[in-house]
């Protein structure tokens, strides 16, 4: 479904309407608790009111690397704040401080990433802070990501439907019918997008139609993503390859800021290689 953009009237509008949900800050963090599942995070612990030491919510992500299950956990803070009350610099360096160490005293290791959400936004400073040390990474969500991503998990929205006759003009002029398969006009299979889920999990999912195609069952692979050979291991499911993060940092669909980017990729099998390559566009330009 193409979500149409907002205006900025609109987005000003939802964010204020966002932060007036919550009475308290500890409702926001309450909703924060099933937001975060519904993103895909899982075991989230929504930390008590008093004595949390900062830290408003825990929660792990598993994802796969070059040496399988990567487990990473996520500590987050969370700030119920108007739009014109920006958050600072300070607040960054105090979780920072506050997550150098758990509750017994212990130093944490480095399988950590610090989240900072609110419904407002962060000041230039507050920023650079956040991104200053790689060794201490710190996202930041502000009432606008944070109301795309509602938007995206259909979380609070409700969408009414709006036809569009371009569109279907579109699928007809680029499609054509072979057999009982439907490929686009060029020696690709199929195109599929790699979702913002699919990053987080560090995991690249493999179409149907690709696997169909494998002749042989094996653990590695020799895949092209973008031009880069590289060998990947598949899952015992057959499902998606791991090892794929430092192709997704290299290629814009992962930042150094831990922002995940979804883009549409075509695939092809060409001399027992499977072939992945990005479309120019990401998939949120091309639903504009």
């Amino acid at each position: 479904m193409a979500i149409i953009e907002l205006t900025n009237e609109e987005t000003n509008k939802y964010i204020d309407e966002l932060y007036a949900c919550f009475p308290t800050g500890r409702e926001f963090e309450l909703f924060l608790n099933s937001f975060l599942t519904t993103l895909g995070f899982e075991e989230v612990v929504t930390t008590q009111y008093v004595g949390d030491k900062g830290i408003d919510l825990t929660c792990i992500k598993r994802g796969f690397d070059n040496n399988g299950i990567d487990t990473i956990n996520y500590y987050v803070q969370a700030k119920r704040y108007a739009r014109s009350n920006k958050i600072q610099a300070k607040e960054i360096r105090d979780l920072k401080g506050t997550t150098k160490r758990d509750r017994n005293g212990n130093i944490l290791n480095s399988n950590y990433v610090n989240v900072f959400i609110t419904t407002s936004t962060f000041t230039e400073k507050a920023l650079e802070e956040a991104n200053d040390n790689p060794n201490m990474p710190v996202i930041t969500i502000d009432g606008k990501q944070l109301l795309q991503y509602c938007i995206e998990h259909k979380v609070g929205f409700n969408f009414k439907p709006v036809f569009s006759p371009k569109d279907i003009v579109m699928l007809t002029q680029n499609n054509q019918v072979v057999g009982t398969i439907t490929e686009r006009q060029t020696d690709y299979l199929v195109e599929r997008e790699i979702t913002k889920n699919d990053i987080r999990a560090k995991i690249l999912v493999l179409p149907r139609i690709i696997k169909e195609q494998l002749t042989e069952v094996k653990e590695l692979y020799s895949v092209v993503f973008n031009g880069k050979e590289r060998q990947l291991k598949m899952d015992k499911s057959g499902r998606y390859f791991g090892g794929v993060t430092e192709l997704y940092k290299t290629f814009g669909l992962l930042t150094n800021e831990g922002i995940f980017v979804s883009k549409t990729a075509k695939w092809k099998i060409v001399n027992n290689k499977i072939i992945v390559d990005l479309c120019e566009e990401t998939c949120d330009e091309k639903n504009l």
